[in-house]
C-alpha cells in the first residue's frame, strides 16, 4: 500500500468514529494528532470518555476482526530469558482465544487502513488477529508474566549491581554490629565519669554540630537558591510521553482524590499514562483503582502477593511496562501542582545531562496540631532549603520519597529501586551520584499530608530511620569504592546528611537529659556551670540552631506562622525522633525489610492551610470540545 494522504486518513477516521459521540470530527482529530505528533486513534480514544475502548472496538469491526478488552489467561507467557525492559514497547503479543492461537495487537490508524486494504488478499487474518485497547494489552502482559516481573522486581538491581542490594549486603552480623555501635554512641553521650567525659564529648559534639553548620549555611545562602526553574515551558507538540506511577496498598479511600489530582495535570492526555500499582492483597484498593480506568489515561497493575511488601518492589514490578520516555512517582495522598510535569519535561529538554529532578514537598495540614505543624516545618526546611543547597553544592542528594522525575531509560539501566530498602529514594539518589549522574531540585510543588498522631508519626519516622540505616550500611560495606565514587567532599556529605540523621538523633536523647542534669547540679553546687557542661550545652544549642533556623527560614519563605513554636519545642520533637530511632534499631534486627505503612486521612486540599494551593477544579477532556 502506498503513502496514505491526510485527506484519506481524515475520511477514514470520520467513518470509524461515525457511530460515536465524535461523529464528523475526523478532520479536527487529525489536526490535534498532527500537532501533538501522536496517533489519531489515541486522540479519539482520549476524547471519547463515554466509552474510550469503543474506538478500538470500532477499528476491529471495520476490519472484521475479533475484539477483546480483557486478556486475563489469554496471553502466552514469555520465556524466562526474555528482556522484560522491552515489555512497555510491545504493541502485539501472541495468545490463545477460543482454542486458537492469535495475535493480540493495539493498532495505529495507518495499520488499520493498511490491514483493511489487504484483508481481501489475506482472509486468514480474520482468524489470526484480535484487536485490544492499550490498557488491556498492558494489564494482560502484566498478568501473563507476573512471576517473571516479580522476580525482576526483587532481583533487577542485584543483577546489574551485585553489591548494591540491602538483602545481600546486610546479613544479621552487620545489622547487629551497627546496632551495637549505636548503643555505644548512646552510652557515650550519657557518660558522667569525669575522666571519660572530655574524650567522649568531641565525637558527640561533632555528630550534633556538623549537620547543623551545613544547615545554617543553607539557610543563610537561600538567596543563591539551587532550585531549577524552566526558562519557558515546552509546547504540547514538543513534550515527551510521561508516565505517573502511583503505588497503593490498603488505600481505597485515597484513590478518587489521587485520580482527581492527576486529572488536573496540565499535560496532553494522549502523552500521559497514569498507572495505579496495587498489591493483590488490597482487594478494595484494586476495585477502587479499577473504577478509574474508564479514563484512558489510567491503567491498573496488580502486584502478586510476595515478600518483600515494599513500595520499591511494587514500582520495580511496574517499571518494565512503562511506555513513556519520562516517569514520576506520586504517593496516594499527593496533590502535585498541575504544571509540575511540564516543568520537569522542559528542564530535562534544556539539560541533556540531567537525570533526576526532585520536586518540593509541602504539607497541607500543618495547622491541625503540634505534630503536624512540626512535620510541616521540617518538610519546608528539608525540601525548600536543605535539598536545594545540597544540589547547589554538587553533593550526594538523598531524594525524598515522592515526586522524583526520571528519564525512563536511565532508571531501567540503574536496575530501578532497591526492593529491600525502605527509604528506596534516598538510596537511589546516593547510587545515582556515585555513578556520576546529575540530580537537582526544581520549582515544582507537591502537596502532601502530615501524620497527625504520635503513633502514625513514629511508624513513619521509624521506617525512614531504618531505611537511612540500611542506606548507610549498604554503601559503607566497601569504603574504598565509596571514596573513589564520591571523593572526600561527597563522602563527608554522605555521612553528614544520611549517617548524621541517624547518629545525631541517637546521641541527642540521653545527651540532652545528662547535660541538663549536670547544668542543674553545677548551679546548685557551685553557682556556675563547669566548662564541660557549657561545652555540652553549646553543642546542643548549635545542633538545635541549624534545624530551627532552616525551618524558620523555610516557614518565612512560605509565609506561614508558628515559627516560635518550632524554636521552643524542637528538643521535644527530637526526643520523639529518639523513640522512633529505638523502634528502627529493633526492626533493623528482627524484620529489616518490613514496610510500616503510614495511614492517610485523605482531606486533599480541602481546609488546607496552604497559601499557594492550586485550583481544585478537575479538568476532563470533553468529547464535544477538542483541547487546543
Amino acid at each position: 500500500m502506498g503513502a496514505i494522504s491526510r485527506k484519506d486518513r481524515a475520511e477514514f477516521l470520520d467513518g470509524l468514529v461515525a457511530p460515536t459521540s465524535l461523529a464528523d470530527r475526523g478532520d479536527e482529530i487529525m489536526a490535534r494528532a498532527e500537532r501533538l505528533r501522536v496517533d489519531p486513534l489515541a486522540v479519539a480514544a482520549h476524547l471519547a470518555l463515554d466509552a474510550p475502548d469503543l474506538i478500538y472496538r470500532r477499528a476491529a469491526a471495520v476490519l472484521g476482526l475479533a475484539f477483546e478488552d480483557e486478556l486475563a489467561d489469554k496471553l502466552l507467557t514469555l520465556e524466562e530469558t526474555a528482556d522484560t525492559d522491552r515489555l512497555g514497547q510491545i504493541a502485539s503479543c501472541r495468545g490463545v482465544r477460543g482454542g486458537r492461537e492469535v495475535l493480540f495487537f493495539t493498532p495505529r490508524l495507518d495499520q488499520v487502513m493498511a490491514l483493511r486494504a489487504g484483508m481481501g488478499s489475506h482472509p486468514r487474518w480474520r482468524q489470526r488477529l484480535c484487536v485490544v485497547p492499550p490498557r488491556a494489552l498492558r494489564e494482560g502482559l502484566a498478568a501473563a508474566n507476573a512471576q517473571l516481573l516479580l522476580t525482576g522486581s526483587r532481583q533487577g538491581l542485584s543483577r546489574r549491581y551485585p553489591l548494591a542490594g540491602a538483602h545481600l549486603d546486610l546479613p544479621l552480623t552487620v545489622r547487629l554490629g551497627f546496632v551495637a555501635f549505636l548503643l555505644c554512641a548512646i552510652a557515650a553521650s550519657a557518660v558522667t565519669i569525669p575522666i571519660l567525659q572530655p574524650l567522649l564529648l568531641a565525637p558527640v559534639a561533632i555528630a550534633l554540630i556538623a549537620p547543623s553548620i551545613f544547615r545554617l549555611w543553607a539557610a543563610f545562602s537561600l538567596s543563591d537558591d539551587g532550585v531549577l526553574q524552566a526558562r519557558g515551558l515546552l509546547a504540547d507538540a514538543a513534550l515527551p510521553s510521561y508516565a505517573v506511577l502511583i503505588p497503593l496498598r490498603d488505600e481505597a479511600h485515597m484513590v478518587r482524590q489521587s485520580a482527581d489530582a492527576m486529572r488536573r495535570l496540565d499535560y496532553p492526555a494522549e502523552k500521559l499514562e497514569i498507572i495505579f500499582v496495587v498489591e493483590s492483597a488490597s482487594a478494595e484498593t484494586v476495585l477502587a483503582a479499577r473504577r478509574e480506568t474508564h479514563d484512558p489515561r489510567f491503567s491498573l497493575l496488580v502486584v502478586p502477593e510476595a515478600p518483600p511488601h515494599t513500595k520499591p518492589k511494587a514500582l520495580n514490578f511496574a517499571l518494565p511496562l512503562v511506555r513513556a520516555e519520562r516517569v514520576v512517582v506520586f504517593d496516594a495522598e499527593d496533590v502535585p501542582d498541575p504544571a509540575q510535569l511540564r516543568q520537569a519535561a522542559t528542564l530535562f529538554a534544556e539539560d541533556p545531562q540531567l537525570e533526576c529532578l526532585q520536586a518540593e514537598l509541602r504539607i497541607t495540614n500543618g495547622h491541625r496540631n503540634w505534630i503536624a505543624h512540626m512535620f510541616a516545618a521540617e518538610y519546608a526546611g528539608h525540601f525548600g532549603v536543605l535539598l536545594p543547597a545540597i544540589g547547589r553544592a554538587g553533593l550526594p542528594m538523598p531524594l525524598g520519597g515522592t515526586s522524583n522525575h526520571f528519564r525512563t531509560a536511565t532508571l531501567r539501566k540503574l536496575g530501578g529501586w532497591d526492593a529491600f530498602n525502605v527509604t528506596e529514594d534516598a538510596d537511589l539518589g546516593i547510587r545515582m551520584t556515585r555513578l556520576g549522574m546529575k540530580l537537582a531540585s526544581f520549582a515544582g510543588i507537591t502537596w502532601e499530608e502530615a501524620p497527625e498522631t504520635a503513633g502514625a508519626w513514629a511508624r513513619q519516622r521509624s521506617r525512614w530511620t531504618k531505611g537511612w540505616m540500611q542506606t548507610v550500611l549498604v554503601h559503607s560495606r566497601r569504603p574504598a569504592n565509596l571514596l573513589t565514587d564520591l571523593g572526600w567532599k561527597g563522602l563527608s556529605a554522605f555521612y553528614i546528611f544520611v549517617g548524621g540523621m541517624v547518629l545525631a538523633i541517637a546521641m541527642h536523647g540521653l545527651f540532652l537529659v545528662r547535660t541538663l542534669m549536670q547544668l542543674l547540679a553545677d548551679i546548685v553546687s557551685g553557682g556556675t556551670p563547669a566548662p564541660l557542661t557549657l561545652a555540652g550545652l553549646l553543642s546542643l544549642v548549635i545542633g538545635y540552631c541549624g534545624a530551627a533556623v532552616v525551618s524558620v527560614v523555610a516557614l518565612e519563605r512560605l509565609g506561614r506562622g508558628g515559627r516560635l513554636m518550632v524554636i521552643v519545642s524542637l528538643p521535644a520533637y527530637w526526643l520523639l525522633g529518639w523513640y522512633a530511632l529505638v523502634l528502627a534499631a529493633i526492626e533493623l534486627i528482627i524484620r529489616p525489610y518490613h514496610w510500616a505503612k503510614t495511614p492517610h486521612i485523605g482531606r486533599g486540599l480541602a481546609g488546607s492551610d496552604a497559601p499557594q494551593a492550586p485550583d481544585l477544579e478537575v479538568q476532563h477532556p470533553s468529547p464535544t470540545h477538542l483541547p487546543q
